[in-house]
């Protein structure tokens, strides 16, 4: 077993490891306080995957260092973090490309989703997560996750508020949030990776009171928003029989921020 706690170095990747050395580097990328040991953790390994042919594996790794990129904007709101999350993922692009490497199409345009949407680009972004969502099931990673597709509905929920559509995102938001609960997708994540389970769900109601408010509809929704936070909060708060990888302090902290506005 590897030690999670410390930095990987370039001498101690090797093919056994390499699995869980990922593994370990993808729970520092959700700690808040670990993420500039987490980049560069990811860059060694996928130099590693790049060195040893494991194509699928070096483009997974791009986008693993384009959310430590996405993470640091969304703290600090400082444009050279989104800088550094764009050139990233057109080096993701372009390997795909070069490797005809379709079958991630829809995990490359969930985060040009991203991208267009921190740009402020809703059209766009929309577009891109419809792609998303339509390609999702040629994903390798979704016969074990079929609850993929709903965070990347989650975004475009959010582009429907920006674009004005603002009684019908709040309906979608609402039924998106049942369905991680009710849905046989949603059931089946919750039991088997409730980390990410919780991390999708809240996000959902957390990107729906953060955005209402950007767009000055603090008051007339304020109960709502509340209710939400509450909800979301719950989300982050398992049972202490239930195994989890992350402390939630991302998601913890967005909350802190949106109360603070209240």
């Amino acid at each position: 077993m590897c030690n999670n706690l410390l930095m990987i170095t370039k001498e101690t990747i090797n093919v056994l490891n390499f699995p869980e050395l990922r593994m370990a580097t993808s729970r520092k990328r959700e700690d808040a306080v670990r993420q500039e040991e987490a980049l560069a953790d990811t860059k060694l390994l996928r130099e590693f995957a790049m060195e040893n042919g494991l194509k699928d594996e070096v483009f997974e790794l791009f986008l693993e260092e384009a959310l430590i990129h996405q993470h640091y904007y969304m703290d600090t709101h400082d444009d050279i973090h989104l800088v550094g999350m764009k050139q990233v993922v057109r080096q993701a692009e372009t390997y795909l490309k070069a490797n005809d490497l379709t079958h991630w199409e829809s995990r490359l345009a969930r985060f040009l989703g991203r991208i267009s949407d921190y740009e402020k680009k809703y059209h766009i972004a929309a577009d891109f997560y419809k792609e998303a969502t339509t390609k999702v099931h040629i994903d390798p990673k979704y016969p074990n996750n079929r609850a993929m597709g709903f965070e990347y509905e989650g975004f475009l929920i959010i582009d429907e508020l920006h674009l004005g559509n603002t009684e019908q995102a709040i309906l979608m938001a609402e039924k998106l949030y049942q369905n991680y609960d009710k849905a046989d997708e949603g059931r089946q994540l919750k039991e088997k990776d409730y980390t990410t389970w919780a991390i999708w769900r809240s996000g959902l109601l957390i990107n729906l009171c953060r955005t209402l408010i950007k767009l000055g509809k603090l008051e007339t929704y304020k109960e709502k928003i509340s209710e939400w936070l509450r909800l979301a909060e719950n989300d982050l708060q398992p049972a202490e029989n239930i195994k989890t990888w992350s402390d939630f302090g991302f998601r913890k902290n967005e909350i802190a921020k949106i109360r603070e506005s209240l």
